[in-house]
C-alpha cells in the first residue's frame, strides 16, 4: 500500500463531493462513489494477496446491500461479502482478509463485511433476515469468480425457491415494524430520509417485494407516468441524502430543521432558480416522500390482499376468494375490498361517485386494482368523460356518510377531491414548521375526519362520550365540509388564515350550490372553530361566566355539537400525543355546562352552594368520616371546577391530606403519571406559595409541564404540578424523593431559604437555542370572571419560566386564585385567575405587572 494512498482516497473524495455541489447528478455522483469504492476494493485484496503471497483462490468479494445496487453515499457502509468456497479456503485466507479489510479502512472506507461459505449460504439464518435481503442486491467485485458463479447458478436459485415465502413473510413483518417505529405517517418534523415512511428505504422495499414475489425488480403494471414519479422522487431525496452527508460529514440521515432552511436557500434538488423558505422546500420533500410511501403501500395491499399467492393458498385450501356481486353494478366486494369489474364503467363519473359513496357507507376501501383502474381512465382520454360535474348533492352523500376518510382519501389520490374541491389544492403537502403540528395541513385536514369516523368504535375511555355526538350529530355533511376547507387559508397570502377560509368558503359554495342556511352553517364552524378549544384550555369551563360567554357564540345545541366534535377532531389531528385525557375531559364539560345552559337546566353556581348528597356519600364512605359538616367546610368556596376535574376518590383523598394538616402544616403526595411526575400538596394560603412551589421544583431541575391552584374559604390552598425529570434524579436515587420533601417543606415553612432557582439552572445547564421562535403575548381581562382578574401569557416555554411568572406576581402582591398552565410543543400558554386585596386588578396595577413580565421575560 503506497504511503499516499489515504490522501489520494481523500483528495478523491473531495472531487466528487465539489462536482455535486458544483450540480453533477444523482446519477453520476453515486457512479463516482462506487466506481472509487470497487477499485479500491480490487486494489485492496490485490495488496493483501501480495503481500502474503497467497492467491485468492476459493474466495469472492461481493458488494451487497447499498453497495451492491450501486448506491454508495458519502459515509455509508461498505456492504461486502467474503464468499469461501469451502472452510479450508477461509482458514488458509485469514491473514489476507486481516490485512485486506485493514487496508479499506486505512483508506477511509466504513467496512462492514460477512463471511459465508457456499455451504452456509444454502440455508436462511433465521435470526438475520436483513443479510440475506441485502443478498438480494449483489454484484462481484473481485477475486475467484468461479465460486461467484457456483452461487449464482447452484446455490441460490434453490434456497430463494425453498426461502422465498419465508423471506416474503419475513420482509412484511419487517417493514411493517420499521414504520411503526416512525408512527405510519411521512409527516416528521425531522425526517430521516433513509429509514422513516416517504424515505429511501420505502422505494428500496418495495423494490424487494417485486423482487421477492417475481422474480424482478421492476414497477409492474405501472405506466411510465408512475415510474417517472417514483424515480424522480428517488432522486430528489437522494440529493437530499447527499447534502445531509457533506453537510453533518457522517451517515446521519435526518433533516434538521437547521439544515431544511440550508437546503432551502439553496434550491436543493429543484434548481429552478426561485427562492423558497424552508417551509415551501418542505412541501416539496414530502410530496416526492408521499409518492415513495403510496408506492410502498401500494405494494404491501397487493402482497397482502390481491396476490397470487394468497389466491392460490385459499384455492388448495377448498376456500374460493370470497366475491359479492352487487347486481347491476360494475364494481363487487373481493375479500373485504371493493374491486372494479367492468372498467369500461368508470368513465362515467356517476359510477365512481357511486362506488366511493358505497365505500364511505360501509367503510370498505377500494383495493389497490380498483384505485390504479380508476385513476388509468380518470388520466386517459381512450373512453371519453361522461358526467363529470359532480353537484353538492352527490358530494354531501359521501361527506354525509359513517366513514367519510374511506372515500376521501382514494379522492384525495385520484385528484377527485380537488377537483370538487379545488381550494384544497392550496394545502396540498403544505408544512406548519412549529413543534407542536406533526402533519402537513392536508394531512390534518384529513386525519380530523379520520379521527370522528373511528368513533363509530371508540378504542379509548375518554373517546367514548364523543362517540354518541358523532352517531348522533345533524348534517354530519356541513361538519365534515367545514373540516376539509378550515384550513385551507393558512396556503393563502396573509396573516388571518381563517379570513382566507371564509373567502374560499364563498366560492366553494357558489360553485357547489350550497343554499344560504347551509353555506352558514358552515362558515360559523369555520369562522369559531378555534373558540372552544381556546375556552377550555385558557378559561376555567367550571365558571358559570365562562359557560355563559361561550353559549352565546354557540347559540344552539346543533352548532353546539358540530363544533364539539370539530374541535374534538381537530385537536386530535394535530399529533398523537395532543388529545390527552385532561383535555377530552375538559372538552366534553364545557360540551355538558353549555348543552345544560342552552336547554335552560344549568345548575347554579356552585362556587358556594351545598354539595350534592350523591357526591357527599360518596365521600363519606371512601373518608369514613361521619361528623357533620367537616367533608363541606373542606369543599367550601372551591372553584366548581375543583369538582370537575377531580373524581370522588381524588377529593378523598385530598380530604384526607387536609385531615392530617393538624398534624404535618405541609401535606403532599408525589406519584408517578404517564410521561410525567405529579406532585399534589396542601397547606395555609400564604403570599407567593405558588411562586414558592415552583422555584422549588426549578431549582431541583425539574420542568413543570402543568400547573393547577385551587383556594378554598378557610384559606386552605391546593396545587397540583406536573413535570418532568429529564435528569431521572428521583429514578435513578430513590432516596432524593425524601430529601426534596423535606427541601420543599422547610422552604414553605420558613426553616430554609429558597436559593435562587433560576441562577442554580444557568449554572446547572447551557439554554438551548429554541428551533421555533415564539412571540411573546400578555393580556388581561376583566369580563370573564366576576371574582378575578384573568392573566392570559403565551410565551416560549423554558425551564423555569412558572417559577419566574409566578414570582414577578407575587412580588407586586398578586394573588393566584386558580391556575391553568398548560404547553403545546415548546410554546407555553398560562392562564391566571388573580386578585390583589380580594378585589380584581386595577388598570394602573396591571399596567406595572405587564412592565415587569415583559422585563421578567426578556
Amino acid at each position: 500500500m503506497r504511503a499516499n494512498s489515504r490522501a489520494e482516497c481523500d483528495a478523491e473524495r473531495k472531487k466528487i463531493q465539489q462536482a455535486f455541489l458544483d450540480g453533477a447528478s444523482v446519477h453520476a455522483t453515486l457512479q463516482a462513489l462506487c466506481e472509487m469504492a470497487e477499485r479500491n476494493t480490487q486494489e485492496g485484496l490485490q495488496a493483501a494477496s501480495h503481500a502474503h503471497n497467497l492467491e485468492p483462490e476459493g474466495l469472492a468479494v461481493l458488494a451487497i446491500g447499498g453497495f451492491g445496487r450501486q448506491v454508495l453515499f458519502p459515509y455509508s457502509d461498505l456492504d461486502i461479502l467474503l464468499l469461501f468456497e469451502n472452510v479450508r479456503a477461509e482458514q488458509k485466507l485469514e491473514a489476507v482478509l486481516a490485512e485486506f479489510t485493514r487496508t479499506l479502512w486505512d483508506r477511509g472506507f466504513r467496512v462492514s463485511s460477512a463471511a459465508r461459505t457456499l455451504e452456509e449460504s444454502k440455508r436462511v439464518d433465521r435470526e438475520n433476515v436483513e443479510f440475506h435481503l441485502s443478498m438480494m442486491d449483489r454484484h462481484f467485485l473481485t477475486g475467484d469468480q468461479t465460486v461467484y458463479q457456483k452461487l449464482e447458478q447452484k446455490v441460490l436459485p434453490r434456497t430463494e425457491k425453498v426461502y422465498r415465502s419465508f423471506l416474503h413473510e419475513e420482509l412484511i413483518k419487517l417493514t411493517k415494524r420499521r414504520l411503526a417505529k416512525y408512527g405510519n405517517t411521512i409527516f416528521h418534523l425531522e425526517p430521516n430520509v433513509k429509514d422513516s415512511p416517504g424515505g429511501l428505504r420505502d422505494f428500496h422495499a418495495s423494490t424487494w417485494m417485486r423482487q421477492v414475489a417475481g422474480g424482478t425488480s421492476e414497477i409492474r403494471g405501472a405506466d411510465i407516468a408512475e415510474r417517472d414519479l417514483a424515480l424522480n422522487a428517488v432522486d430528489f431525496i437522494s440529493q437530499v441524502r447527499f447534502f445531509l452527508h457533506y453537510q453533518n460529514g457522517r451517515n446521519d440521515n435526518t433533516l434538521t430543521y437547521e439544515l431544511q432552511t440550508i437546503a432551502a436557500e439553496e434550491s436543493l434538488g429543484i434548481r429552478d432558480g426561485i427562492k423558497r423558505n424552508a417551509a415551501e422546500w418542505m412541501r416539496i420533500y414530502y410530496r416526492h416522500a408521499r409518492t415513495l410511501h403510496h408506492q410502498l403501500q401500494r405494494s404491501l395491499s397487493s402482497q397482502s390482499i390481491t396476490s397470487h399467492s394468497l389466491w392460490q393458498k385459499l384455492l388448495l385450501a377448498g376456500r374460493p376468494p370470497k366475491i359479492e356481486l352487487s347486481p347491476g353494478k360494475p364494481y363487487a366486494i373481493r375479500n373485504g375490498q371493493f374491486d372494479i369489474l367492468d372498467f369500461t364503467a368508470f368513465s362515467d363519473r356517476a359510477a365512481v361517485l357511486a362506488l366511493l359513496t358505497e365505500a364511505a357507507q360501509t367503510g370498505l376501501e377500494l383495493c389497490r386494482h380498483a384505485e390504479r383502474t380508476m385513476a388509468y381512465i380518470l388520466f386517459h382520454s381512450e373512453l371519453p368523460a361522461k358526467n363529470r360535474e359532480i353537484s353538492w348533492k352527490q358530494l354531501r352523500q359521501i361527506l354525509g356518510s359513517d366513514y367519510p376518510g374511506v372515500a376521501l382519501r382514494p379522492m384525495q389520490r385520484l385528484g377527485l377531491l380537488t377537483e370538487v374541491l379545488p381550494e384544497f389544492a392550496l394545502i396540498d403537502s403544505l408544512v406548519i414548521r412549529d413543534f407542536y403540528h406533526r402533519y402537513t395541513v392536508d394531512e390534518h385536514s384529513l386525519r380530523t375526519i379520520e379521527h370522528l369516523q373511528a368513533l363509530a368504535e371508540p378504542s379509548e375511555a375518554h373517546d367514548v362520550p364523543f362517540s354518541t355526538l358523532w352517531k348522533t350529530v345533524e348534517r354530519r355533511d356541513l361538519l365534515v365540509l367545514s373540516l376539509l376547507l378550515h384550513d385551507v387559508g393558512k396556503g393563502m397570502p396573509g396573516d388571518n388564515y381563517i379570513s382566507g377560509g371564509l373567502d374560499a368558503l364563498k366560492i366553494a359554495a357558489q360553485r357547489l350550490h350550497l343554499s344560504p342556511e347551509d353555506e352558514a352553517e358552515v362558515r360559523f364552524l369555520i369562522e369559531q372553530h378555534l373558540e372552544m378549544s381556546a375556552t377550555m384550555q385558557r378559561r376555567d369551563v367550571f365558571d358559570p361566566l365562562t359557560v355563559r360567554s361561550f353559549a352565546a357564540v354557540a347559540e344552539t345545541r346543533e352548532r353546539l355539537q358540530r363544533l364539539c366534535l370539530l374541535t374534538y377532531a381537530d385537536i386530535h389531528a394535530v399529533n398523537p400525543e395532543a388529545f390527552t385525557p385532561w383535555r377530552a375531559e375538559m372538552l366534553l364539560q364545557l360540551y355538558l355546562a353549555t348543552a345544560n345552559l342552552l336547554t335552560h337546566s344549568l345548575d347554579s353556581n356552585r362556587l358556594h352552594a351545598p354539595v350534592e348528597e350523591p357526591l357527599l356519600e360518596q365521600l363519606r364512605a371512601l373518608t369514613g368520616c361521619e361528623e357533620p359538616g367537616k367533608i363541606e367546610r373542606f369543599l367550601e368556596g372551591f372553584p366548581r371546577r375543583y369538582l370537575g376535574v377531580h373524581s370522588a376518590a381524588e377529593i378523598a383523598n385530598h380530604f384526607g391530606l387536609y385531615q392530617s394538616l393538624s398534624i404535618e402544616l405541609v401535606q403532599m403526595e408525589l406519584t408517578s403519571a404517564p410521561y410525567a411526575l405529579s406532585l399534589t400538596l396542601l397547606t395555609a394560603d400564604r403570599p407567593g406559595l405558588f411562586a414558592t412551589i415552583a422555584g422549588v421544583l426549578t431549582s431541583w431541575g425539574m420542568n413543570i409541564v402543568k400547573a393547577e391552584a385551587f383556594a378554598n374559604t378557610a384559606g386552605m390552598i391546593l396545587d397540583s404540578f406536573r413535570f418532568t425529570d429529564s435528569s431521572r434524579t428521583f429514578e435513578l436515587n430513590p432516596g432524593e424523593i425524601d430529601r426534596f420533601r423535606r427541601n420543599l417543606t422547610e422552604v414553605l415553612l420558613g426553616t430554609t431559604s429558597l436559593q435562587s432557582p433560576l441562577r442554580a439552572l444557568e449554572v446547572a445547564s447551557t439554554p438551548k437555542i429554541p428551533k421555533v421562535n415564539v412571540e411573546t403575548a400578555i393580556k388581561f381581562d376583566d369580563n370573564s370572571s366576576e371574582q378575578c382578574t384573568l392573566l392570559e401569557i403565551v410565551t416560549q416555554d423554558k425551564r423555569g419560566l412558572l417559577y419566574l411568572l409566578a414570582s414577578t406576581m407575587a412580588r407586586l402582591d398578586c394573588n393566584i386564585e386558580v391556575a391553568l398552565v398548560d404547553t403545546e410543543g415548546n410554546k407555553a400558554i398560562d392562564v391566571f385567575y388573580i386578585t390583589k386585596k380580594g378585589q380584581k386588578i386595577s388598570e394602573v396595577d396591571q399596567t406595572t405587572l405587564l412592565d415587569a413580565l415583559q422585563k421578567a421575560l426578556i
